[in-house]
């Protein structure tokens, strides 16, 4: 009766799954080593979503208003505080010191434009609105901050990444020529 353990192949087999396993586990470990007191460049560049617009938020009492910047165009939305309705035929006057000063339009309830060529440039902008709706008028103040867009910065790979991949492909050449010896060898003693 021929047992699995005793079998002529079976101690190669071994050999090769502790082989693969510690290659493994080598490659995946790589990273995780612990180490500190290199400098890696300075500050990473501050990310900032692609897709979201510079705004600006004001409330008080009778008013909210968010003020979102697109292009050269600032877009009002005007609702009410206490119950977060929008503000239908307002009258809105908007200044940022002495670079804008114009009357917001309506586009749709609650929301109003106002175009505004100066605040397209990067810098933090000082904005009043001089709210009239119905027999409520109110004085909201905020500030615009616009960042400076971000060089991209090119994506370069430490020596560690290098070193990982090196070290996982000598460790699975290594492992392929170990399977490739064994099974020559087994031929070798088992002729068919």
């Amino acid at each position: 009766m021929i047992h699995a353990f005793r079998h002529p192949i079976f101690p190669a087999r071994e050999i090769v799954k502790r082989v693969v396993l510690s290659a493994l586990l080598a490659s995946a470990a790589w990273n995780a080593w612990a180490h500190g007191g290199e400098d890696h460049g300075g500050d990473a560049p501050q990310v900032t979503g692609a897709s979201r617009a510079p705004r600006a938020y004001a409330q008080t009492e009778d008013f909210e208003l968010v003020a979102q910047l697109h292009g050269a165009t600032l877009t009002l939305t005007l609702d009410r505080f206490a119950t977060n309705t929008p503000v239908v035929d307002a009258q809105i006057e908007v200044e940022s010191g002495s670079v804008l000063k114009a009357v917001a339009q309506q586009l749709a309830p609650g929301v109003y434009t106002v175009k505004a060529d100066a605040l397209a440039v990067p810098g933090a902008h000082p904005l009043s609105f001089s709210v009239q709706a119905g027999d409520t008028a109110d004085l909201l103040a905020a500030t615009l901050d616009i960042t400076a867009p971000v060089e991209k910065v090119a994506h370069v790979h430490g020596w560690s990444k290098w070193a990982t991949w090196t070290l996982s492909a000598v460790v699975l050449i290594a492992g392929l020529g170990l399977v490739a010896v064994r099974r020559r060898q087994w031929a070798r003693k088992h002729p068919r």
